[in-house]
C-alpha cells in the first residue's frame, strides 16, 4: 500500500479550484478550507465532499441537516489560508459573509459562486466521511476567476 505522504503528493498534481464549506449547527457556524468536492448527479442535483475524522467541525457536519459552498475567487488565498489553519476558533469574526437562505450557513461575501444544500446521505469511509448534498439553491456572484489550487501553492487562472 502506498505511503500517506506519496499519495498526498500525487493528488496533488491534480489542479483544483478552493471553497469554503460551512454548516450552522445549533446556530454556531463552522466552516473549513476544501480543494475538492465533486458534483454527483444532475437529476436530482446532488454533490459531495469528504471531511476527516479528526476534524473540529466533523461533529458539526454531522449533526447538520445543511450545508454551503463558497467557490473563492482568485483574490481570496488569504481567506482560503484562514480557514485551513486548524487552530483558528472564531473563523468568521475577521471573514464577511451572509447567512443563507436555504441553509442558513456562512456564504463568502466575493466569492465567485455559492451553492446551499440539504443533507442527502453521508458515508463514513476510511478516515473520513463523505457528504452528498442535494443543491437547494445555487447564486454566480461575479465573473471573477477562481482561485486555483495545485502542487501546495495557489494559481491564477489569467
Amino acid at each position: 500500500m502506498v505511503h500517506s505522504d506519496e499519495f498526498k503528493a500525487a493528488v496533488g498534481k491534480f489542479p483544483t479550484g478552493i471553497a469554503i464549506i460551512t454548516c450552522n449547527d445549533l446556530n454556531t457556524l463552522y466552516g473549513f478550507t476544501a480543494n475538492s468536492f465533486t458534483s454527483v448527479s444532475l437529476s436530482p442535483p446532488l454533490i459531495s465532499f469528504c471531511l476527516n475524522h479528526s476534524a473540529r467541525s466533523i461533529k458539526a457536519f454531522k449533526n447538520s441537516d445543511y450545508f454551503a459552498i463558497s467557490i473563492l475567487a482568485n483574490d481570496q488565498s488569504e481567506i482560503s489560508q484562514y480557514f485551513a489553519t486548524p487552530k483558528k476558533k472564531d473563523r468568521f469574526q475577521n471573514t464577511s459573509y451572509q447567512l443563507g437562505e436555504a441553509s442558513n450557513s456562512a456564504l463568502i461575501i466575493g466569492a465567485t459562486c455559492w451553492i446551499e444544500c440539504s443533507k442527502y446521505q453521508q458515508i463514513d469511509c476510511g478516515d473520513h466521511t463523505i457528504f452528498i448534498g442535494k443543491v437547494e439553491k445555487t447564486k454566480i456572484n461575479n465573473d471573477k476567476p477562481p482561485l486555483l489550487y495545485y502542487s501546495k501553492k495557489y494559481w491564477d487562472v489569467t
